[in-house]
């Protein structure tokens, strides 16, 4: 059956040749229309268009591919029907290189192709984040310390007006976050010169004609238009019948004040206004026989003028307008200084990264920008202007996440300056929730504002029917968001427009089941025992309980001829959106599984802070420097060791006043038997334990010069039998992957450009400190359970059942307390700071950014609230915790509201979504019900839940003892049982490639793959077969193996890309960079390397590495049957086998397979043999993985100093 699409979802489809906004509301089938768009242009009869003529860039690289998938299937759709269709089977084969795409993949398109037009090296990689990280961290350090060499004062004026006592880390961040703004603007110098204006101002005037004054007096008027609609409401109020009449007269005369100052256009009317005008007393109202409710009405909203206008003089108006204007000249040396360490920093910053050959992703939109625009004014290059011939269209997918260098490089490539308008933009502003990543809502505003509706050049068009979600779910998001969302703080306002639409039909149920609800839970005063999360936590479980007996969801929709069917709800129907994760999710499982509900939390960050990853990063730290407290006692603490509180505490009496590491040294060596520290602790075995952990150290130690680090690690977490132990515990499967996913990010780090245990562990400690976290490892999705998730990560994602939690939680207000307050489009506000008088006063700037920034935050909120609300199909269950919640609700009733809106004034107050919800529902009269919960009913209603569930148990009892007979022949049945495959459980189920290796090795020697090759001027008896040291049984590491390992580790950390001469010179370095030891360097050959580096092989992997295309010291797990791996076995069960692949590297025809020996041989014929069953075992994992074929196997001998072919 066709689709039926809606008037505007068919204008959107087929309007042509103009730009056009499409704006998207929550489940409008807004990627359902743009694939209809794309497919309907491929297949146009009359003019088709081929999809790599279109430029269609997406949010996400998982974006991208959805979208290129849809397409692939609605084309094979369409050759479903028309076969022989030759247009579309050419657009099948084009689908492969079509540009569906990120914008930071189309910018690395353009640089790849045209790096040649800014003389720009091609011989670059884009650098994985925490490298980034760790770089910015290390070369501002540099450029901070070169400031404090120089001593200049006035950066040593900056550092004292950021800085704390402590450290200069705010100074550091400061810089790093104007950096970041700096970068999300096309014209990075121009916006920092931009910057400085407001410190440069020389009379109010010129003050007053800036961008960041502009947004002050709006501000101001809309403070003060608050002001006037509330003190006209109390003269209204005190008019009426009933009503404080004795306070008319001054209510009128402070009324006609506020519409006074309401009228002001500049900063000097506002300061005298302000300045000039007082609150009046109230008269006393001795006998008063009105309304009281009135009376106390018009005090309140009297009262919350009074101190936004005290609040406001505090802030703003403390001092005159010179004098303002005189301090923040000021503050000019400092701002100056600031954005001169900036420009430093980005400079040294851009150094660092050329000398590296890599890219950040600002890079490959700058550079982008240079290659496709000639100037500021965004005339486009020869490049763009070619580039654009290419394009008979541009799609942009989430406009709203956009920011202003995006912007111009899609104009560039466009055909706007052509006037020809090909550039389709689909979004919705109310669901821009990246602000932190530096979109810019207000891109799709001026659009949005600007497009008209008609026909034109530039025309908009809104999708507001609604396919997801019930009637009731979407009449009570509309009902709150009319009230809460306003254009002065949301960006847009909430109205007919922008409202949702019902445009699906569902079954019909109960009276009342699908109405949504908000659950207030207000906890006792002296609660100790429950954190709020595990109150909040309880509350859900009961209401998930009750839904379980009682709510229905749809099973069918309804046809043309079927009404649709329901069915009960299932755990895995719900989500529980969450606006934070961390410190939410696990209480949510924790308490949900203790009522039995079945819960996952799908987190999108917490890696660093689960258990097992935080003791194996300790783990490595002691490696890397035993000498520090908390990770030794952190590690000595854990399963590892195992000791416990008390063993630690005696340990620490033996050195009361050294380190801990020094306590643990000294108690192991000195104080067994000494009764007064032991208090009852078995001394020689807590002695043992600690013997066995620093020689466990002390060895570990030893190998960090020559062993890549995720190797040591899988080495330390084997031979502790760590990952065993959390595998083994709940959750251990995910607790497992998260081990892994530590193993797999040192193999990440590895191929950045640093190197050794030391910067491994900054490196994980930088991705910690800058909030660049990873989502714990997933296990197994779980076939029936309530799903916990982030309201981020459930964008774009729908539910039956959504619960939306934790709405009591404050906003986050960090960036607004900050010294310095940074806005990205009004630059720079700091405090006047005296430094001989110590004094600091409140700066203008700093101020307004502050309130700027809250109410920019507060508007990002709304827009996550509506995301979140828009994820329920079918029911929506509010919940939040309130402490005196049932005075507060009381005080919500005198709250204003401004033609169906709350006003600014109380928007701007709301700190918590529960805030804004209550504002909402106390002017919605019913049709957003408030159900308060006390901590009191809901601990009796779990004890009733409690006692019913004790009675069903009884009665499941008495049913069992009646079953008994039976259940005993079962039972008997079951414990005689002969499981048949034995021999497949004690079956080995993981192998290595050296295990398989030592076997082959085993049989060549036997004799059973010898060949008979004559050797000339050797007798057949005189010659004696290579044994390999594990053969012989030899146990210690000899001189051999340990060479073997040098020359392995030289040619891990050499860079293939230097020419040979930088030999010596790169050794030297792997020495100071702490990759080899001095011990290990004197054993390599140098002669035996420089021959095989000069070798036709080492030229080619020369080659191959300046494409990036050279692979070391890569490891691999790949299944294979046991009946190809184990002799004596004819088990098809899977054996996983383990490995690491010394080398391999690609050319145009296939890969060349590389492993290096030092082993004492006489003939490359021996070697071959001895090693072809571990290179078919690396031949197969590469081919497996890479998905092409392996051209040639070889080994190079430096004993024979020949590559042997295998």
């Amino acid at each position: 059956m066709e689709k039926q699409w809606t008037k505007e979802q068919q204008q959107v489809i087929e309007l042509e040749n103009r730009n056009l906004l499409v704006s998207a509301a929550a489940g409008s089938g807004k990627t359902a229309v743009l694939v209809e768009r794309i497919i309907r242009k491929i297949t146009d009869v009359s003019r088709p268009v081929d999809i790599d003529r279109l430029l269609i860039v997406t949010f996400t690289n998982a974006a991208a591919a959805e979208m290129r998938e849809r397409i692939g299937l609605a084309i094979e759709k369409a050759l479903e029907r028309q076969p022989e269709h030759s247009h579309l089977q050419k657009q099948q084969t084009l689908l492969h290189n079509a540009q569906i795409t990120t914008i930071h993949s189309f910018c690395l398109y353009v640089i790849r192709n045209f790096f040649h037009r800014i003389e720009l090296d091609p011989d670059f990689r884009v650098a994985e984040e925490g490298e980034l990280k760790l770089l910015k961290s290390d070369v501002l350090d540099q450029v901070l310390e070169e400031y404090y060499k120089e001593a200049k004062p006035e950066f040593l004026a900056l550092s004292e007006t950021i800085a704390t006592g402590k450290n200069d880390l705010p100074l550091k961040e400061t810089v790093l976050k104007l950096f970041e703004f700096a970068m999300s603007y096309p014209w990075v110098e121009e916006w920092l010169e931009d910057c400085k204006r407001p410190f440069q101002a020389k009379n109010m005037e010129e003050f007053e004609s800036l961008p960041l004054a502009e947004e002050l007096l709006s501000y101001f008027n809309s403070i003060a238009g608050q002001w006037a609609l509330q003190m006209k409401i109390c003269r209204n109020l005190s008019r009426e019948e009933d009503g404080p009449l004795m306070y008319e007269e001054l209510l009128t005369k402070e009324a006609q004040a506020m519409e006074s100052i309401a009228k002001c256009r500049s900063y000097s009317q506002y300061y005298e206004k302000i300045r000039g005008f007082s609150f009046g007393r109230l008269p006393a109202a001795r006998k008063f026989d009105g309304d009281p409710a009135k009376k106390e009405r018009v005090q309140k909203l009297r009262n919350e003028v009074k101190n936004s206008v005290k609040k406001i003089t505090e802030q703003f108006f403390f001092q005159s307008p010179e004098q303002m204007l005189w301090d923040m000249k000021k503050n000019r040396p400092s701002v100056d200084m600031l954005i001169q360490v900036t420009l430093s920093f980005m400079q040294k910053f851009a150094e660092k990264k050329r000398e590296k050959n890599m890219m950040d992703f600002n890079d490959l939109e700058h550079f982008a920008l240079k290659i496709l625009v000639e100037d500021t004014a965004g005339k486009p290059s020869k490049t763009a202007l070619e580039l654009r011939k290419n394009y008979a269209e541009i799609m942009v997918d989430e406009y709203q996440d956009s920011n202003y260098v995006q912007e111009t490089i899609l104009k560039a490539v466009s055909k706007e300056s052509e006037e020809i308008f090909n550039i389709f933009m689909v979004g919705d502003v109310k669901q821009s929730i990246y602000r932190f990543r530096m979109a810019r809502p207000e891109l799709f505003m001026e659009k949005y504002h600007t497009y008209t509706r008609e026909e034109s050049n530039c025309q908009r068009i809104d999708l507001h029917m609604n396919f997801r979600s019930r009637p009731e779910v979407l009449q009570r998001v509309n009902d709150i968001f009319y009230r809460i969302m306003k254009e002065d703080i949301g960006n847009i306002t909430y109205d007919k427009e922008a409202a949702l639409y019902p445009g699906a039909v569902f079954p019909e149920g109960e009276p009342g089941m699908f109405e949504p609800k908000l659950l207030v839970i207000e906890p006792e005063e002296e609660n100790k025992d429950l954190k709020v999360q595990e109150l909040e936590a309880k509350a859900v479980g009961l209401e998930i309980q009750k839904l379980m007996q009682t709510q229905q969801v749809t099973a069918q929709m309804p046809q043309k001829d079927h009404p649709g069917t329901l069915r009960p709800v299932r755990y895995s129907d719900m989500v529980i959106l969450l606006r934070s994760m961390t410190g939410w999710a696990d209480a949510f499982v924790k308490v949900l599984g203790e009522m039995g509900i079945p819960a996952r939390a799908a987190a999108g960050t917490g890696y660093f802070s689960a258990v097992e990853v935080q003791t194996a990063l300790n783990l490595l730290r002691i490696l890397d420097n035993p000498r520090q407290d908390i990770p030794m006692a952190s590690v000595l603490a854990s399963p590892i060791v195992g000791l416990e509180g008390e063993e630690l505490a005696v340990i620490r009496t033996s050195c009361p006043d050294g380190k801990f590491y020094q306590a643990v040294m000294e108690y192991a060596k000195t104080r067994a038997g000494e009764e007064q520290y032991t208090k009852g602790i078995s001394e020689s075995k807590l002695q043992k334990k600690l013997r066995e952990f620093l020689c466990f150290v002390e060895k570990f130690r030893k190998k960090i010069s020559y062993t890549p680090i995720h190797e040591l690690l899988c080495q330390a977490l084997e031979e502790t039998g760590y990952q065993a132990y959390v595998s083994a515990l709940p959750g251990g499967e995910i607790r497992q992957a998260n081990l892994e996913m530590l193993i797999e990010k040192a193999i990440a780090y590895e191929n950045t450009s640093y190197r050794g245990l030391f910067h491994f562990i900054r490196y994980m400690e930088q991705l910690q400190k800058y909030d660049v976290d990873f989502p714990l490892a997933e296990g197994e999705e779980a076939e029936d359970a309530v799903r916990i998730m982030s309201i981020h990560k459930s964008k774009g994602l729908e539910f039956p059942v959504v619960f939306v939690s934790g709405l009591g939680k404050m906003f986050n207000a960090q960036d607004i307390r900050e010294r310095v307050v940074l806005h990205p489009g009004l630059g720079i506000g700091m405090d006047v700071v005296d430094l001989e008088r110590r004094l600091r006063t409140p700066g203008l700037t700093r101020q307004f950014l502050a309130r700027k920034v809250t109410m920019e935050n507060i508007g990002e909120e709304l827009r996550v609230l509506y995301v979140a609300l828009t994820r329920a199909k079918e029911k929506l269950v509010l919940t939040g915790v309130l402490k005196k919640a049932e005075e507060k609700l009381e005080t919500l009733q005198a709250i204003p509201t401004e033609d169906g809106f709350l006003t600014f004034l109380s928007r701007l107050n709301s700190n918590t979504f529960l805030q804004f919800l209550l504002l909402a529902a106390s002017s919605m009269k019913d049709n957003l019900p408030v159900t308060l919960i006390k901590q009191r009913e809901l601990e009796e209603l779990e004890v009733q839940e409690a006692v019913q569930e004790g009675l069903t148990r009884i009665q499941l009892l008495a049913g069992l003892k009646e079953a008994q007979p039976e259940w005993e022949k079962r039972i008997e049945e079951r414990f005689s049982y002969e499981y048949p495959y034995e021999n497949e459980v004690t079956m080995q189920t993981k192998a290595s490639v050296s295990e398989i290796k030592h076997r082959a090795m085993e049989r060549f020697l036997e004799g059973e793959t010898v060949l008979s090759v004559p050797i000339t001027g050797m007798q057949q008896e005189d010659f004696q077969r290579y044994i390999p040291a594990f053969m012989e049984g030899v146990q210690e590491e000899n001189l051999g193996a340990k060479r073997g390992t040098a020359m392995h580790r030289v040619l891990e950390c050499y860079d293939f890309t230097r020419p040979l001469e930088t030999l010596q010179g790169q050794l030297q370095e792997m020495e100071e960079q702490k990759q080899m030891e001095r011990e290990l360097l004197d054993l390599i050959s140098i002669p035996a390397l420089e021959k095989f580096l000069g070798t036709d092989l080492g030229i080619r992997m020369q080659e191959a590495a300046k494409q990036g295309k050279l692979y070391r010291e890569k490891p691999f797990v790949m299944g294979k049957p046991a009946s190809e791996v184990l002799e004596d076995s004819d088990s098809e069960e899977m054996i996983l086998i383990q490995g690491i692949i010394d080398v391999f590297f690609e050319e145009p025809d296939g890969i060349v397979l590389l492993d290096y020996k030092t082993d004492q041989v006489k003939a490359a014929w021996e070697l071959a043999g001895l090693y072809r069953a571990q290179l078919g075992l690396y031949q197969e994992a590469i081919e497996r993985s890479v998905g092409k074929k392996v051209k040639e196997r070889l080994l190079y001998s430096f004993c024979l100093g020949e590559v042997v072919p295998v």
